[in-house]
Parts: structure tokens; C-alpha cells; sequence
């Protein structure tokens, strides 16, 4: 329903890539990346450190009349998780280590996840990171950000654990179709970066077909707020001769008309 609710997902995704201990291994939207079996552990499929991107519930209250292009209050969902799995063997001491200096321990799996949080608040906040400032227009206020951690063993011995950052955010509103997009609002922004990226120029285009429609001011106005035919006439919002939208021009008479009395 959302153009802005995707493009921000890919915003925070791609801000947060080669920012945190993770390096680009930030997954967007991908289900299963934690699950949990039939005997009721986590698990997780992925082969080293991740994080995974969502944008899960949302509620606009203060809509205007029947708007459906606010976006209100929108949960973002970072999910951060690490396994016994990802460890690596010290070749010159034999010891096992999560990465370089931190062993595989209970104690540094909470160490890593915890240092993630903070890492992606740091990536989101960067002044230079272009990705982020375009996450950040997305985003009218922070409205809560809450944190929550969980953990399996399971019966091979495997161990993991993961932490999940829920920030709410108040999300701008979506531009009506057929608006024109201004250039220094965060959906234009959105697009000229985007068109840096590989393998997402399918979905960008969906993105700004969906935008596209009649750029009447009137039209649009209507479509921002929902408003209905007989109010915007009531409002004095549409033409009163249909002037924008027209009447078919059957003929033109470019001959001046005579002058009374004849020719001067």
C-alpha cells in the first residue's frame, strides 16, 4: 500500500551495509533468516553474522478525510542474529572465534549483538552516510525504540542467539499518483540513488509507474485526501469549466472577426 514504507526498508538497508560488524551481509525483509523448528529452538540457515530489515505494523490515526496515502506510525524491525555455526577456528592457536579477538562464547555472542544495536543506530544517525539522510527524510520523529533478545540450544549443541531492535517511526506521507515528485523531497532522492543499485531496477520501476497519472493540481488534491466529486466542487476545488481537464477542441477560426463600420 506504501511506496514510502518500501523505499525506506531499501534506505535503512543499504545505510546500514558495510557500516556494522555484519560488513554487507544486511538481508531486506527476508523470512526465515530466524525460525524456529518443530522441537520449538531458533535457528537460523544464514552462513555468517546477519541483519534483517523489516517494516511490520503500522497505524495512521489523525487521517484527513479519506486519505490513503498517510503512512502514520510505522514499525521498523532489525533483527540481528548469531550462531556456534559462525565461528571460526584460530589457525595458529586452534581457539574458536566469532571474529578476530572474540571467542565463541555465551558472553561474546551478547557482546556482538549488543554492539550491533548501537552500530545500527550510529549507520542511521551518519551525517555522510547519503543512504541514511535519505532513511532520515523518510522519517518525520522517532517515536519509541524498543529492544529484545532471545536464545535456543539446540539438541546438536548448536547455539544462537539474536537481538531485535523496533524503532516506530512517524513516516511522511506517500505523494499522490500523478503529483509531480519535488526535487528535494526524499522520494526523488530516493530514485536518483536507487538507480546506483543492481538487481532492484524492476521494483524501482513498478515504484514510479505507480506514481504516474494525470498531473492536474485539482485531481491530485483529490486523490491526496479522498475527497468525493460534489465536495471538491463544494470547495470550489475543481474547474468550473472543466478547463484543466478540457472539452475537446472541435475547430479553431483564426480569421479575425470584421470590424464594425468596415475597413479603417
Amino acid at each position: 500500500m506504501s511506496l514510502v514504507r518500501i523505499a525506506a526498508r531499501i534506505a535503512a538497508v543499504q545505510a546500514l551495509k558495510g557500516k556494522t560488524s555484519v560488513g554487507d551481509n544486511v538481508l531486506d525483509s527476508e523470512i526465515g533468516a530466524l525460525d524456529v523448528d518443530g522441537d520449538g529452538n531458533l535457528r537460523s540457515t544464514k552462513p555468517k553474522p546477519f541483519i534483517s530489515v523489516y517494516t511490520d505494523e503500522a497505524r495512521a490515526d489523525d487521517n484527513q478525510l479519506r486519505a490513503w496515502v498517510s503512512n502514520g506510525r510505522t514499525e521498523f524491525l532489525f533483527e540481528a542474529g548469531v550462531t556456534a555455526a559462525h565461528a571460526e577456528t584460530d589457525t595458529e592457536t586452534g581457539d574458536s572465534l566469532l571474529y578476530p579477538g572474540v571467542p565463541d562464547t555465551d558472553a561474546a555472542f551478547e557482546f556482538h549483538l549488543d554492539l550491533i544495536a548501537r552500530q545500527i543506530g550510529d549507520a542511521l544517525s551518519d551525517p555522510e552516510n547519503e543512504w541514511a539522510e535519505i532513511f532520515r527524510k523518510f522519517t518525520n520523529t522517532i517515536v519509541r525504540i524498543e529492544r529484545s533478545r532471545t536464545s535456543s540450544g539446540a539438541k546438536d549443541g548448536t547455539r544462537l542467539a539474536a537481538h531485535q531492535v523496533k524503532v516506530t517511526v512517524e513516516l511522511v506521507s506517500d505523494p499522490p499518483k500523478g503529483e509531480p515528485l519535488s526535487a528535494r523531497g526524499p522520494m526523488a532522492l530516493f530514485f536518483a540513488k536507487a538507480a546506483e543499485l543492481t538487481g532492484l531496477s524492476g521494483r524501482i520501476a513498478l515504484m514510479r509507474e505507480q506514481l504516474i497519472g494525470t498531473p492536474l493540481e485539482w485531481e491530485a488534491s483529490m486523490r491526496r485526501f479522498g475527497i468525493a466529486h460534489s465536495e471538491a466542487d463544494s470547495l470550489l476545488i475543481t474547474p468550473a469549466t472543466v478547463a484543466e481537464g478540457g472539452l475537446p477542441i472541435v475547430a479553431v477560426n483564426a480569421q479575425p472577426a470584421q470590424i464594425a463600420g468596415g475597413p479603417v
